[in-house]
């Protein structure tokens, strides 16, 4: 079918973009990307870096803590702009401290950012997507308990060549044998047609397909076409997700659209609200959860 000439318009402007930005890059020299698939968490003073493909080989790194479910579980989900506008460490430190599940993307793992974390008593892990003069780019899940397990998923941009990543992090439940699956995820932005962006979200809702227990997925899905809302709400529903959608406020949009999620499975929404904010290009949705009945 032939697209229309208000897509053919789009696509161009597209691939337009994801050119100038990947020529930037190769001739600056200091973009890379990482063979493996892999995290970077707090050790001693800095980050390191662990593999973590996906489905995890192994438990994550240090003793796992438990959810509670006693009371509502604060989870924030926000598109950072790669922590370069003005205000965004103040933000940050306000939401991690308010939240027991922070999903970051487009975050740069600066000195900074990591201080900001964990100031606030949050463990946290940051995909490796890509790097640029060494500073390391991708999704990020800071939590106040440490997850049992953890995986990276990335997917490359067709026309920019670069990743966008996906994290999903498994946390143990309070008196329950099952856990919690957590999936952030950065979708790709720059294609002519859905496959890619299928194919990266396919691969993140096999996994939590097979999980059996509560999961949430969220992030920045670049929903900004019919067929991607499309593609994304039949992945999801597919998965057993119900969207949360914001009851005050209003979401970052591009052409029109939603470009953030929160979608949950086997939880009960107390609220789920859009917090207004000048420190990104992207406003974040804040919502309060509660574990269903087993």
């Amino acid at each position: 079918m032939r697209r229309s000439p208000a897509i053919d318009r789009i696509a161009g402007r597209a691939s337009t973009t994801a050119l100038v930005a990947f020529l930037a890059l190769a001739a600056s020299g200091c973009a890379s990307v990482a063979a493996d698939d892999r995290a970077w968490i707090a050790r001693g003073d800095g980050p390191a870096p662990i593999l973590l493909a996906c489905p995890p080989a192994a438990p994550f790194p240090g003793d796992p803590g438990t959810l509670r479910t006693d009371r509502p579980m604060s989870v924030v989900v926000w598109n950072i702009h790669r922590n370069g506008d003005p205000g965004w460490a103040q933000d940050l430190a306000t939401f991690a401290a308010a939240s027991d599940l922070v999903l970051l993307q487009e975050t740069a793992l600066t000195r900074e950012l990591r201080e900001r974390l964990g100031e606030a008593g949050r463990h946290w892990a940051q995909a490796d997507a890509w790097s640029f003069d060494g500073v390391v780019t991708g999704v990020l899940i800071a939590s106040a308990e440490q997850p049992r397990a953890a995986c990276v998923l990335r997917a490359t941009e067709p026309l920019l060549a670069l990743p966008k990543s996906a994290l999903v992090a498994w946390y143990r439940i309070e008196g329950r044998a099952e856990t919690l699956a957590v999936a952030n995820v950065h979708s790709v932005a720059f294609t002519l047609d859905t496959v890619a962006y299928r194919k990266q979200l396919d691969a993140v809702a096999g996994l939590l397909a097979d999980h059996r227990g509560p999961a949430i997925l969220a992030g920045d899905f670049n929903t900004w076409s019919a067929d991607r809302a499309a593609v994304l709400a039949e992945v999801a529903a597919r998965a057993g997700f119900a969207e949360a959608v914001p009851r005050r406020g209003t979401r970052s949009s591009f052409l029109g659209r939603p470009a953030d999620y929160l979608f949950v499975r086997g939880l009960a929404v107390d609220d789920v609200w859009v917090e207004r904010v000048e420190s990104s290009d992207h406003v974040p949705i804040r919502a309060t959860l509660r574990f269903a009945a087993p």
